[in-house]
């Protein structure tokens, strides 16, 4: 097992500020791949000022809905972030982390992706 770095600024550069689910989505599936691969990673978010609850939703709530906090917590870190990010990050990992107590058992059934609709 090896951790992946993926440094959020060298994948938008110019931007400063990350609001878009599509922005957040091709992050969350280049995740995907080093999951698959049985890796862990590292989000850096080196020049980055902000991101939108939708962003983070992309790249760390679906994760957590599906798998949970426990999953966030032993396969990715976040790096280099304000508070601001932080604060959103942490927002969408507790709201998620209800969904997924309360949809546990109906998880198994779903297709990944429609899992979250």
């Amino acid at each position: 097992m090896r951790n992946v770095v993926i440094r959020i600024k060298d994948i938008f550069p110019g931007v400063s500020f990350l609001g878009t689910r599509p922005s957040g989505e091709k992050i969350r599936e280049m995740m995907e791949k080093v999951f698959a691969e049985g890796n862990t990673v590292t989000l850096d978010f080196a020049g980055i000022e902000g991101i939108t609850q939708s962003f983070g939703d992309e790249i760390i709530g679906i994760f957590t809905r599906y798998y949970g906090r426990d999953f966030i917590k032993q396969n990715v870190k976040a790096v280099n972030y304000n508070g601001e990010i932080k604060e959103v990050l942490n927002w969408v990992v507790d709201y998620s982390n209800r969904w997924h107590k309360e949809n546990k058992e109906k998880i198994g059934e779903m297709p990944f992706m429609h899992a979250f609709a």
